[in-house]
């Protein structure tokens, strides 16, 4: 769903490019709103969220490739909020920022010479902003709001931090003689987590549980929408 493409990049993501987002712990909202733009927060959905079996874009560097994946992992949308603008095709520029953390699991096969071995550690999502624009349709449904990305981006990147940089840096600067190696990229790399996005069209849920009854009626009307029956 759209409110936690910044954050789990779970399908459902609307972004049409992230950038590197406010600086670290910058609430949400403190700049503010493009001119035409109408600004939501979607308060029910500032929570922890789990999430299994995430697999990360792999790492190429020279003869060696990391193979990244979070077995388990959670974490916490803490504060949010929503710009949206009209355009003319009937589609809707998005401006999504979003202030969360967390922690998870992190599984490395290092992939070096031919050969295979995995390191495992706890990894930290330190707290942070992310900033979002995107483009997407939206809609009224009977369950709540209806997004369909319109753009995305290939990937979304959020900083993450373990132990397992400084352990990997023991292993690569072993190699660094017999291969050819550059070490710093690879363990510039351990400080990032790059989760690739859907591919857009298919079309997600924004649940009417998120939605609030008085942003419930400011979505309607900024859609042109009479309100719901007991609205």
């Amino acid at each position: 769903m759209l409110l936690l493409a910044a954050v789990l990049v779970l399908p459902g993501a609307v972004a049409a490019a992230a950038a590197d987002g406010a600086p670290d712990g910058v609430a949400p909202g403190t700049t503010p709103p493009a001119a035409g733009a109408t600004s939501f927060v979607f308060a029910p959905c500032n929570r922890t969220y789990q999430r299994n079996g995430t697999v990360l874009e792999p790492v190429h560097q020279g003869a060696v490739t990391l193979h990244l994946a979070s077995p388990h992992n959670q974490l916490t949308l803490e504060q949010h909020r929503l710009d949206l603008t009209p355009l003319a095709d009937g589609t809707h520029r998005a401006h999504f920022e979003a202030l969360f953390g967390g922690e998870g699991e992190l599984v490395m096969d290092v992939e070096m010479g031919g050969s295979v071995s995995r390191m495992e550690d706890r990894v930290r999502v330190p707290r942070q902003t992310k900033v979002i624009d995107a483009r997407l349709k939206l809609a009224r449904s009977e369950a709540g709001y209806e997004l369909t990305p319109v753009e995305l981006p290939k990937e979304v990147v959020i900083r993450i931090e373990s132990d397992l940089a400084n352990r990997f840096a023991t292993l690569c600067d072993s190699f660094t003689l017999l291969l050819g190696l550059d070490c710093d990229p690879l363990r510039a790399a351990l400080s990032r987590a790059a989760f690739p996005m859907p591919e857009p069209g298919e079309t997600y849920l924004l649940p009417a549980e998120c939605v609030s009854d008085e942003v419930a009626r400011r979505l309607d009307a900024y859609l042109g929408l009479a309100p719901r029956e007991g609205g």
